[in-house]
């Protein structure tokens, strides 16, 4: 599920692929110092060269796509024909021969902090919602994570039970963006109390002044891309994730955003990025492509590389008709990037934002709670 084309000469080879395998994939790539289109490549390779490959259970896989080398498409399709098998086949097979071979230790790689941002500028998809749950499974699992609340709303701030930041208290994240904070960014951060989360899970919360933010940003002369950067980069190193509440529009707080989620100099594709919820509805759809559009020409002018890490279905009620159910395939058929994961509209997620409870605490044994620990695991490979 690679996007952001960073090889012109490169093929979109389109596939499905099963839930489990693609996380197979992230897991031994990265533990590999590759790439997924660099280990989709060795992969198609060994396939090639082995003449009986066993079958590979491709039950529920879904569209996925990654890049290979020019002529790399024409070529597997043919093998695929010659062997007389479907592409869904073909894929798994070379895949799993890739990831159970031995393989030479890894070259070591700058170890980057994560950074990613749960965007897009529709209104009530759940961000907010997907932000949270996702930063409290990262934490269970172990990892040291920093969850920013980036919306002027301040909705994620107080769903966990938490205060905003005092207006003109000198420690907001836009004052230190501004370099007009009068104290470390680290005296604003809460831990949220929870056991479960074993202190690892900190949160920069929301301060009144963010609606004053595109205004604001504006005016400033220089190094307006480069704010938020530096802004965290007192703690960056604390942490092995860092989550950004996306804000609700298109405007300049949206593009500082990408921007500070960009791929950095010898990190892996698709460590940090964008992760965008969406519904299954036409207004979903229009939205993506117009956020799409901004982070093409974020791109292109900033010369950055913003990798998609996927979309979150949420709030998905097949009983809500043909329309809706047909939305859904149509998001799931989309190969690059992909739907990593599809939650459905359940009582628990609007239990623990009305209790002002981390999800994870307040009902940890419902389905969302095991599907945000599901996609943590997908996300932390």
């Amino acid at each position: 599920m690679t996007v952001g084309n960073s090889e012109p000469a490169s093929e979109k080879l389109i596939a499905n692929l099963t839930p489990e395998l693609r996380l197979q994939l992230r897991s031994a790539s990265a533990q590999r110092g590759l790439n997924i289109s660099e280990a989709t490549t060795q992969a198609l390779d060994l396939w090639y060269g082995t003449a009986d490959a066993p079958s590979v259970e491709v039950k529920d896989a879904k569209s996925w796509g990654t890049w290979v080398p020019p002529g790399g498409v024409a070529r597997f399709a043919g093998e695929c024909d010659e062997r007389g098998l479907t592409k869904v086949q073909g894929i798994a097979q070379a895949l799993s021969l890739w990831i159970n071979r031995d393989q030479p230790a890894a070259s070591p790689r700058p170890n980057v902090v994560r950074r990613m941002l749960v965007a897009i500028q529709k209104g009530g998809v759940g961000k907010t919602f997907l932000a949270g749950g996702l930063a409290q499974a990262l934490a269970e699992l172990g990892l040291r994570v920093l969850l920013v609340d980036y919306d002027p709303q301040g909705h994620l701030t107080r769903r966990l039970g938490q205060q905003p930041i005092a207006l003109d208290s000198g420690g907001s994240l836009l004052e230190h963006m501004l370099g007009k904070a009068t104290r470390h960014i680290r005296r604003s951060l809460v831990t949220l109390p929870q056991a479960r989360f074993g202190e690892r899970l900190h949160l920069l919360p929301s301060c009144s002044d963010a609606f004053l933010f595109d205004a604001v940003m504006s005016t400033m002369r220089a190094g307006r891309e480069e704010s938020l950067a530096r802004a965290l980069e007192p703690i960056e190193n604390d942490y092995d994730v860092v989550i950004l509440d996306g804000p609700p529009s298109l405007g300049l707080a949206m593009d500082i955003a990408m921007h500070y989620v960009q791929r950095r100099p010898g990190e892996l594709s698709e460590r940090s990025g964008i992760l965008m919820p969406v519904w299954a509805d036409l207004p979903s759809f229009e939205a993506y492509d117009l956020f799409n559009t901004q982070r093409k020409q974020l791109m292109t002018l900033a010369r950055v590389t913003v990798d998609e890490l996927g979309f979150v279905l949420n709030a998905y009620d097949g009983r809500r008709g043909a329309s809706v159910q047909t939305r859904r395939e149509e998001w799931e058929e989309r190969s690059a990037p992909g739907v990593l994961a599809v939650f459905t509209d359940l009582k628990e997620q609007r239990d623990a934002q009305d209790r002002q409870i981390p999800l994870l605490e307040w009902e940890p044994d419902c389905a969302l709670s095991h599907g945000f620990r599901t996609l943590a695991k997908e996300l932390a490979a």
